[in-house]
């Protein structure tokens, strides 16, 4: 990237010089992008809004969750399950693979997440972060199992 170039501008111009690109990748890259933002926004305001600290429950790892797990999760979910660009997605926040609802286009790809790394490190203001991986979903998949992921 230069200076000065957002992320879109760059995975745009990454895009025109793929022979055959479609633009979904670019457009599901925009929907993670998206949602990265959206939790950086509420990670920053989180002691003004009230979403620090335990949320009482555990994810599939069996660490507690905090509330901005939680809140992250629903974030990257939302940000993600609408663009007709995904089959299915996994976080380490869910216990079962989310299929994409009825009401949306399912699309190629898979995303896997965790929304928020490193969140028992937000009450002592130490750095968290989200991390994702794209998958392609296989040929003729209509409902994707965990295995899909792996």
């Amino acid at each position: 990237m230069h200076t000065g170039e957002t992320f879109t501008q760059f995975i745009i111009e990454e895009q025109r010089g793929a022979k055959n690109a479609s633009g979904d990748f670019t457009a599901l890259l925009n929907d993670v992008v998206t949602a990265c933002k959206a939790i950086s926004s509420c990670v920053n305001q989180g002691a003004l809004v009230g979403v620090l600290g335990s949320a009482g429950s555990e994810n599939i790892q069996g660490e507690t969750q905090k509330k901005l797990d939680i809140l992250s999760n629903d974030i990257f979910l939302k940000a993600n399950q609408w663009g007709g660009h995904l089959g299915a997605m996994a976080s380490e926040e869910m216990d079962d693979i989310y299929p994409i609802p009825a009401e949306y286009p399912k699309g190629k790809y898979l995303l896997t997440f965790d929304p928020l790394d490193g969140s028992s490190n937000i009450d002592v203001n130490l750095s968290v972060g989200s991390i994702f991986s794209i998958l392609r979903c296989p040929e003729g998949v209509e409902n994707p199992t965990a295995e899909d992921f792996l």
